[in-house]
């Protein structure tokens, strides 16, 4: 996470008048990172319990892109559509775009089935 965490301080530069101080910053970075995380669980893996998995390192790029985007909607929290101009847009959960959202295939799977024996 903490290489994570340098890449994204990297992209989202450390500014006084949004954050405040530095405690505020790191946490906030942290948070996006957990909050991107998992959306990422949730989605590539809808029928398991994601609380105690680690994001494979192959979505490291796109977390970071997810964490941009959320960062940038962080004012838009609550709109579902937008209009201005002749633009429009509708957002899907958190905000996050279609072409991101694509980018996470779900793993197959059913629902597990625990057999359990009736008593007589």
């Amino acid at each position: 996470m903490n290489e994570q965490l340098n890449k994204l301080k990297s992209r989202i530069p450390y500014d006084v008048d949004i954050w405040g101080n530095a405690t505020n910053y790191n946490t906030g970075m942290e948070e996006l990172l957990e909050d991107s995380k998992n959306i990422a669980l949730e989605t590539l893996y809808p029928y398991e319990d994601t609380s105690k998995m680690d994001l494979p390192t192959k979505y490291n790029n796109w977390q970071i892109r997810c964490c941009l985007e959320l960062y940038q909607l962080a004012d838009k929290i609550g709109l579902s559509n937008y209009a201005e101009n002749g633009l429009t847009w509708a957002k899907l959960s958190d905000g996050l775009s279609n072409t991101l959202m694509n980018k996470l295939t779900s793993k197959v799977g059913v629902p597990k089935y625990e057999d359990i024996e009736t008593e007589e």
